[in-house]
């Protein structure tokens, strides 16, 4: 049985991406070290053992879930996609019945053990593999007018289903982001593009008006400072606070930074959810240019593999489910120290692998098996004839 064991684990090691899953533990490693530092200064607010706990239990899920997903021959369930979609939407919104309101964000749901589930980031990866079957069943006709209605359905109604109930900016604006890079990838007309950039500004009015005076805030702090203090001087001033503290620290960082668990302002409380949403910041500042480059070196490099898997995928399908996960990493990546930076609004993104999260770091690694199966899925060239 011992030899049958590893027998399997060396098959699997042969015929899945092992680059791809020692970059993810790394990252994930570094991202251990940067919640230890950014819990520090908050430890009125967490225990930073309980964090660290929480943390490692959802790195240990998450590869559990890697290599499950991994195993998983989505071709044998053609349907199950429909199933999975019509269930993504009532799981986001159960949340109006047993959700949890966390500042000011009804997006989770409270497990036993004090432990919470957020549905929308659970979400993003049952979109991915809903939308890349959609798009593989539909490849045939992919720019037709009613191929382009049930395609931009499926988004807008999942999207709708994340941002209704828990008016979460953040988590709800990937989703389109993600569909609009599968579509690039799907290779439809650039025209539906411009049809879909005409319809976003439309829209845009409407969905201004649905957001909170906080979540404007967010955005007007950034793109029209002055506008925002008009409007509402002291909330303004309230949502710049996060941008002006993790810009200083970030610039405190210089070139080799102020040391370990030594952050003038990430150990002094200055800089806000240091362990969550400003984790880059915290690198930045204690590790400087050379630590922040290093960790941002990481990311790229786990991004560029995850779109090689795609581009050497055999089906549709598995390529585009390689580009829906790169494409989250990507946005999400960019996003999040683009908020760091003072360049995005603050809009809760964490950093992907690093900041603390354990329904975030376990679906994230979970993301990383659809890759890791679309490579087990590689078929040789003497059995490409034929495939799509």
């Amino acid at each position: 049985m011992l030899r049958r064991l590893k027998e399997g684990i060396r098959d699997y090691l042969q015929t899945t991406d092992v680059l791809l899953m020692v970059l993810a533990l790394v990252i994930c490693l570094f991202g251990l070290a940067l919640i230890w530092s950014g819990c520090q200064a908050q430890q009125y607010k967490v225990n930073p053992e309980r964090v660290m706990m929480v943390q490692c239990i959802g790195i240990g899920l998450g590869f559990v879930g890697l290599v499950i997903l991994s195993y998983m021959d989505f071709e044998r369930f053609p349907w199950l996609w429909v199933v999975m979609a019509v269930f993504n939407v009532l799981f986001q919104l159960s949340l109006y019945f047993i959700g949890k309101t966390v500042e000011g964000n009804k997006s989770w749901i409270e497990l036993p053990g004090g432990l919470n589930v957020q549905p929308g980031e659970v979400g993003k990866v049952i979109f991915i593999y809903t939308m890349a079957s959609h798009m593989s069943l539909l490849r045939e006709k992919k720019n037709s007018f009613w191929t382009m209605v049930q395609l931009v359905g499926h988004m807008g109604v999942t999207t709708m289903a994340v941002f209704i109930i828990s008016r979460d900016l953040g988590v709800s604006l990937m989703y389109p982001l993600i569909f609009l890079a599968m579509l690039l990838a799907y290779g439809v007309s650039l025209w539906w593009f411009a049809a879909a950039l005409g319809c976003a500004g439309a829209c845009a009015p409407f969905l201004w008006k649905m957001m909170s005076l906080g979540q404007k805030m967010r955005i007007l702090v950034v793109v029209a400072p002055e506008y925002a203090q008009q409007l509402d001087a002291a909330e303004a001033a309230r949502r710049a606070y996060q941008a002006k503290h993790t810009v200083a620290a970030v610039r405190n960082g210089q070139l080799l930074g102020q040391g370990y668990l030594q952050g003038s302002r990430s150990q002094t409380g200055w800089v806000p959810e240091s362990h969550t949403d400003s984790i880059f910041t915290v690198g930045a500042e204690e590790l400087g240019f050379v630590g922040a480059i290093l960790l941002m070196g990481l990311l790229v490099l786990l991004v560029l593999r995850i779109y090689y898997d795609g581009w050497r995928a055999t089906d549709t399908f598995s390529s585009l489910v390689c580009i829906g996960v790169g494409s989250m990493f990507m946005w999400q990546i960019g996003i999040n120290i683009g908020m760091n930076l003072g360049v995005f609004p603050v809009i809760g993104l964490t950093l992907p692998l690093v900041s603390y999260g354990g329904t975030s770091m376990m679906t994230t690694l979970a993301s990383l098996g659809l890759v890791c199966g679309a490579v087990r899925r590689i078929k040789p060239n003497w059995l490409r004839s034929g495939d799509d």
